[in-house]
């Protein structure tokens, strides 16, 4: 099975939001906070994904997406933001990430008017493993702060960020998240930046391979901030560093 690795264009993103979903949803309790969605999803909400994905397209983003060329089917997909120190991104310190992240900013992160369209009337889970937890909007507001919290005290300066990278269930274990990882940290080898990913209990083991190590063992339980959160279980990841001087020794 051949692969092929390219970078992404706009064109790109439907095809990108399909495999993406169908690798994070309905299981993965953080994208299904991020991106809720009935267990089958509706065409508007992949319309919606690629809506979002456009908006966030800077200069600084490239998307990389690895093809089956005996199908010329999009497998596997990953974002890369890169702040190389001579790019003009000083400017941006502080507001690569929001300052707070409440309850309105959910609302307009999740688009509520638009739940009920795509057939998400209020009460009903997004997925089995959080349940009525993708309701609570100060809950998903608690999560995101959390999430961006940590970018935003420690992504700062010359950085890279893998900020998603996902594989299709039917082509796990290829090669493609192999192909994913190696184009970005040997682009942030290139600028000499140091390298950040939030990884999956089972994305750890390829981010080693890599050279990113364990900052933080990232476990939140809102049981332990509201009596009523208790039900809602545990996310947990791992936040991971490249650092800068590890790239440059790989490099040379």
């Amino acid at each position: 099975m051949p692969l092929a690795l390219s970078l992404a264009t706009p064109a790109d993103l439907p095809n990108l939001a399909r495999a993406q979903y169908a690798a994070f949803h309905p299981n993965d309790t953080l994208h299904v906070l991020i991106y809720p969605s009935p267990d089958r999803v509706p065409e508007s909400t992949f319309e919606k994904t690629v809506e979002r994905q456009t908006n966030a397209w800077k200069d600084n983003v490239t998307w990389v997406k690895v093809t089956d060329d005996e199908t010329g089917t999009v497998i596997a997909g990953a974002k890369w933001i890169f702040w190389p120190e001579s790019g003009g991104w000083a400017e941006e310190e502080g507001k690569r990430w929001p300052e707070s992240f409440g309850v309105d900013a959910v609302k307009e992160m999740r688009r509520e008017e638009e739940r009920a369209a795509n057939g998400m009337p209020d009460g009903t889970p997004g997925t089995k493993n959080v349940g009525k937890g993708v309701d609570d909007l100060a809950y998903v507001a608690w999560i995101m702060e959390e999430f961006m919290g940590r970018r935003r005290k420690r992504n700062q300066g010359p950085a890279a960020l893998l900020d998603i990278c996902y594989v299709h269930p039917d082509w796990q274990g290829k090669g493609a998240g192999k192909l994913l990882v190696q184009w970005g940290t040997e682009k942030a080898d290139e600028l000499g930046l140091r390298t950040f990913v939030e990884a999956s209990y089972s994305g750890r083991p390829l981010y080693e391979k890599f050279g990113f190590v364990v900052g933080e063992h990232v476990l939140l339980e809102g049981g332990n901030v509201k009596e009523e959160w208790r039900g809602y279980g545990q996310i947990g990841y791992y936040w991971m560093e490249r650092p800068e001087r590890e790239a440059k020794a790989l490099k040379d």
